[in-house]
């Protein structure tokens, strides 16, 4: 059996495609096509586009001969191509070993889906393609033929013309995140830190992927890459709930109108790459969700300026529909890009709409450890309600007239009760009072730990308490990609944890075990 390759010119967002193999014979062919001379690359543009405009085309694949020295580009055009705007093939995989394109909207040659040689700029025929891809000791590529400034997004499948119509009907005001009073680094909470961090930790290890997400079989997964971005960021939610019993299926998302509940809201997260248009019918489960009393959506990207006019006018819709003259929405990319949307003053003509600028969610390299504007806001807003401000624009609400008597049994025993508390029980009493909920928000939960503080150098390494024995631990916190869903044996991903012993601190050489949160006069290290 041959080596199965494709190559292809792309132009205006089509590919016109064919069939290729190796980078030593087609490949290289396809290659030396492209002139190295300036002013005959130009001519040459000009004249393959023509020639495409031209070209025959069809829905199925076009095989072109082996090749011959009477073979040429000439050729390739007279027997025609399939039109093909999938990207799929252009990544390497079972049958197919080698593909090509000649993208003239970018002006690169592709290789493989992942390589980009610049079409104005293109390494010379020798050592050649072969050199660099073929041969069993490859050859680094120049870095002066390369370049990673590509626009590989599907085209816009909405009116952008009317999308910006309706979004600017809103008028609404763009306000920079520093006026939603958002807190500084200095500022966070031990839970909100540990938030950051873990936030951190699944972006390294998830977020590569979806730099493809233009590509169809990686699009359909980022329902559930926001989704989990979505639960690591909404602060003291307890991590490694066990998610194959349905005790903790409510936590972050409400029951379905329609008598169901799930853990995840599983239309929202399946559907996110369907399509560009979002349910919006009132009380209706769909494309959006409730966290922390803020409305949730996610979408393929806001880098364009339409797809945020499209994302932020459908999201006030849906406030509105829903009755909601007072409320604050998220609109999370799988690109880790955030904005925020905020409604008040009535329904409809009588709304003022706010909401914040492009914000990326990423770790900041210039502040390692640090989070980025984007992910501070994304936290503040996913806080517990008790624990942030109201919105600095918003009339501070008339205090409260019941009056509270103080409690019977003291803080102190209700914070012991809390400790030695089973996940389980601990979520119920989250609900008995705001004061048992506050005492069981300030520290963090994994499973049926009680994390105290965060040793230092280390990016998810915690002190920790078990809630059936007096024994301190430590446990080293990490993004599992190998769980097995049970019964169904498909691959899931989900927070795990390792746990080491912690020592006494004269034990330890390093004695700087100072806790950056809410339990700092305890030290100790680990083994």
């Amino acid at each position: 059996m041959g080596t199965r390759g494709y190559f292809a010119y792309r132009y205006k967002g089509k590919r016109f495609l064919g069939l290729a193999a190796f980078p030593s014979t087609y490949g290289q062919h396809f290659a030396d096509t492209i002139p190295r001379d300036p002013s005959a690359f130009k001519d040459w543009v000009v004249d393959t586009i023509n020639k495409l405009e031209n070209a025959k085309t069809s829905n199925e694949e076009v095989v072109q001969p082996l090749l011959s020295e009477d073979n040429s580009p000439e050729r390739d055009h007279l027997l025609g191509y399939e039109l093909c705007e999938d990207v799929d093939w252009t990544f390497v995989g079972a049958e197919i070993e080698y593909t090509y394109v000649i993208d003239l909207d970018n002006r690169v040659f592709t290789v493989n889906g992942m390589t980009h040689l610049k079409l104005d700029n293109m390494p010379p025929s020798e050592p050649g393609l072969k050199a660099y891809f073929e041969d069993e000791t490859m050859v680094e590529i120049p870095a002066q033929h390369l370049t990673t400034t590509v626009n590989l997004w599907p085209a816009l499948k909405f009116d952008t013309a009317e999308r910006q119509r309706k979004y600017g009907a809103l008028h609404p005001i763009v306000t920079p995140a520093q006026e939603w009073d958002i807190r500084s680094w200095d500022e966070l909470s031990f839970p909100q830190r540990v938030t950051i961090d873990l936030t951190h930790c699944l972006l390294d290890e998830t977020a590569g992927e979806m730099a493809f997400a233009y590509v169809p079989r990686v699009r359909k997964n980022i329902g559930i890459f926001c989704w989990n971005i979505l639960c690591t960021a909404t602060t003291s939610v307890p991590i490694g709930c066990d998610l194959f019993t349905r005790q903790f299926d409510q936590i972050l998302s409400t029951p379905s109108p329609r008598g169901r509940s799930r853990f995840r809201p599983t239309n929202m997260v399946h559907r996110t790459s369907e399509g560009p248009f979002k349910q919006l019918e009132r009380n209706i489960e769909g494309d959006y969700c409730w966290v922390r009393g803020c409305l949730i959506t996610f979408c393929l990207r806001l880098g364009d300026p339409a797809y945020v006019a499209h994302e932020v006018e459908q999201m006030v819709q849906k406030m509105h529909r829903d009755g909601h003259t007072e409320c604050v929405g998220i609109i999370l990319s799988s690109q880790q890009e955030v904005v925020a949307v905020a409604i008040d003053g009535g329904l409809w003509a009588d709304c003022q709409v706010r909401h914040t600028p492009v914000l990326n969610i990423s770790p900041c390299p210039d502040r390692p450890g640090e989070a980025s504007e984007g992910l501070l806001l994304l936290v503040h807003l996913l806080s517990p309600i008790s624990t942030v401000p109201q919105l600095p624009w918003r009339t501070p609400q008339p205090p409260s007239s019941i009056v509270r008597s103080p409690p019977k049994i003291p803080l102190e025993l209700f914070q012991h009760i809390i400790r030695y508390t089973n996940t389980r029980d601990y979520v119920s009493l989250c609900r008995v009072s705001r004061s048992i909920r506050s005492l069981c928000l300030a520290n963090p939960r994994f499973g049926d730990y009680m994390l105290l503080y965060k040793i230092p150098g280390y990016q998810t390494m915690y002190a920790a308490q078990n809630a059936h024995h007096d024994t301190p631990t430590v446990l080293g916190l990490y993004w599992d990609c190998s769980l097995i869903r049970r019964l169904v044996f498909s691959p899931i991903a989900g927070w795990n944890a390792k746990e080491y012993e912690l020592v006494d601190p004269g034990d330890s050489e390093d004695e700087d075990h100072q806790s950056d949160g809410d339990q700092s006069d305890n030290k100790g290290g680990y083994e």
